[in-house]
């Protein structure tokens, strides 16, 4: 898998081989292709097809420079000018019926809606100097990128088994423990509901330049569109593959020491901000017992001792030291805010692995880039995703 860290990525792949094959504007590229046709009445899907070809890329919309044109407002009320204005008022309408029938998946499995009032923190560093800027989930622009991906990762999932074909899946539903455990996230060689998502089934296809199981799963996908019945016979893996199991083993490890990397890096860089900032005195939030996160940056800390306090309570906190070597920050409590805790933090502990906010970062955490391709078919989603 790619790495991401603040400022910085280290790409699976060479330059070379990422650079033929991004959804760069201006260029024709080698894509794997979900075509949709829609019902207009209703947004239902009336028919998929997957076709691999070269893709003409018009442009790429980047999140930084659409984000204040395009919200809820101006797509309701039809104001205001940007690119592909009539395509992106078509795709946040089919996003919003794509969204609403997860939920009620959700629901069938007993799960809570998704909460989309959470923030995001940003980091951007320059001459060794940190920003750390918030965003909030749940902007239009994101959920068209999330509920596509995840249409997309559901669509190929399903074809894959209809195929006959093995592929790697992400498969979320109850932990050991009966009912009342976490959901857990497990990968699995066969196809299998994600709760947490609301599909019957989620393959990992859709960012092949930057995790090496969208890649296998888009071999898989290409045998199932170019052979059809076949496709069990040319699949690349086939069922009970020893080869396929060692993949999903070693990518397990491999990404969940990327991600515990990628959450030193940030916090090495949230520390920093400290220094840069001269933070003394900080608002942060409870998450539970003696565990606070600061509000204006992403970071974490224990404090021992504190008082028994709501979770979701605003408290200040007086910084008194932190080492940007071992990463451990020391602080104390100075006062509890009299305003009410924060709901919107229930959800976070309870529930853990993907959601479709989550589904976002495979595009917007490296460089928040939207291929916009049009065709005289309409709509495409390309597969292979815009960055590295």
């Amino acid at each position: 898998s790619t790495v991401y860290m603040p400022g910085d990525k280290i790409t699976m792949l060479p330059d070379e081989v990422v650079e033929a094959f991004t959804l760069a504007e201006g260029t024709d590229c080698p894509a794997l292709s979900l075509y949709a046709v829609l019902n207009p009445a209703d947004w239902t899907v009336v028919s998929t097809v997957t076709r691999a070809e070269r893709v003409p890329i018009k442009s790429n919309l980047r999140h930084n420079d659409l984000d204040a044109l395009v919200n809820e407002e101006t797509l309701a009320s039809g104001e205001g000018e940007y690119p592909h204005k009539e395509e992106l008022g078509l795709l946040w309408q089919w996003a919003l019926q794509l969204e609403a029938g997860r939920m009620k998946k959700r629901e069938a499995f007993g799960l809570k809606p998704e909460q989309a009032n959470r923030v995001d923190f940003n980091f951007y560093v320059e001459d060794d100097v940190v920003s750390i800027v918030r965003r909030k989930r749940g902007a239009p622009l994101d959920k068209i990128v999330a509920e596509l991906m995840i249409f997309a990762n559901s669509t190929w999932g399903k074809l894959l088994h209809d195929s006959g074909v093995p592929g790697i899946y992400r498969s979320q539903g109850p932990g050991a423990g009966g009912w009342n455990a976490k959901i857990q996230v497990r990968m699995v060689t066969h196809a299998a509901p994600h709760q947490g998502l609301g599909v019957d089934q989620y393959a990992w296809s859709t960012s092949p330049l930057r995790r090496y199981t969208d890649l296998v799963n888009q071999w898989q996908i290409l045998a199932c569109a170019s052979h059809g019945v076949t496709a069990p016979l040319v699949a690349p893996f086939k069922h009970r593959d020893a080869t396929l199991f060692a993949i999903v083993s070693s990518f397990d490890a491999a990404y969940a020491a990327y991600n515990d990397f990628q959450q030193n890096m940030e916090r090495y860089w949230c520390l920093r901000w400290l220094g840069q900032e001269n933070a003394k005195h900080v608002d942060a939030v409870v998450l539970k017992d003696e565990v606070v996160r600061l509000v204006e940056i992403p970071l974490v800390a224990r404090l021992a001792g504190m008082p028994s306090v709501a979770r979701g309570a605003q408290v200040k906190l007086d910084i008194v030291r932190w080492d940007e070597v071992d990463l451990t920050l020391e602080a104390r409590l100075l006062e509890v805010a009299a305003a009410a805790p924060d709901a919107s933090l229930e959800l976070e502990e309870e529930e853990e692995g993907d959601t479709g906010e989550a589904a976002l970062a495979e595009v917007v955490e490296a460089e928040g880039v939207v291929a916009a391709v049009t065709t005289e078919e309409g709509v495409q989603v390309p597969a292979n995703a815009g960055t590295a």
